[in-house]
């Protein structure tokens, strides 16, 4: 069961398609048990052999469940308008990125209307460490499991100005959870700027936050700071409460 979740878990936004011979290679596996394993996920309609590519794609009962999830979470209920506001407001591009294994998941965006822009990338995973969404989630979790994620995937050096050390990263965290925002200063991206502001679902446990981005020539210290107290009040605004919070 863990190995056939684990070839599901492959397609992604960056990677729909795969054939047999490439996840059996990815994975270290005969090709074999990677097309016996296919072959079950097929059974339950996650995935789908694409005919004329000879490859496999996710299924429709795969995007059942991601609508399933989608409409059941009350986080994504009340982010929408509030994404769409912010968005409106700053003009700039407006995401919420989820914890998802040891990454950020990009779950909703929305585009700035400039035509020199950052991308929305909703589906899309990226590194904890080098954005603002990622580390904004970071400075939420215990000091030991934001570690112990950071360890898993390493401190890639993506560009010049990204934290490679887990010393340095620490005490940024630090200084994070006492303002209340993250910054990613081209960390991630050479001339792209972005700021986020954590939240936790009471109620589920699950650990998101909502970022604002856009080019550095756009995006200075004043606008930062500007943009630093907007998605901090939308991260408040999506935030679900609990029963007793709000007794």
């Amino acid at each position: 069961m863990e190995k056939a979740l684990r070839l599901l878990a492959a397609f992604s936004m960056a990677r729909p398609h795969w054939t047999v011979s490439e996840l059996a290679r990815e994975f270290r596996m005969p090709k074999s048990t990677a097309h016996n394993l296919l072959q079950s996920l097929q059974v339950f309609d996650l995935i789908r052999q694409d005919p004329e590519e000879r490859g496999y794609r996710l299924g429709p009962r795969a995007m059942e469940m991601g609508l399933v999830f989608a409409r059941s979470s009350e986080v994504f209920a009340q982010a929408r308008p509030v994404l769409r506001r912010l968005a409106e407001r700053s003009r700039e591009t407006v995401k919420l990125g989820m914890l998802s294994d040891d990454q950020v998941l990009i779950v909703a965006a929305v585009e700035s209307t400039h035509q020199l822009h950052t991308r929305g990338d909703a589906g899309t995973r990226w590194a904890l460490h080098s954005t603002s969404l990622g580390k904004a989630i970071l400075s939420a979790l215990p000091i030991a499991e934001a570690e112990g994620l950071v360890a898993q995937r390493g401190l890639t050096r993506y560009t010049g100005r990204t934290v490679t050390t887990w010393t340095a990263l620490r005490a940024e965290l630090g200084l994070i959870r006492e303002r209340g925002y993250a910054m990613d200063l081209e960390e991630n991206e050479a001339g792209v700027r972005c700021v986020a502001a954590p939240f936790v679902d009471p109620l589920r446990g699950a650990v998101a936050a909502v970022s604002l981005s856009g080019p550095s020539v756009r995006i200075g210290d004043l606008e930062l700071d500007g943009f630093a107290k907007d998605v901090m009040a939308a991260a408040r605004a999506i935030r679900p409460q609990s029963h007793l919070e709000e007794q």
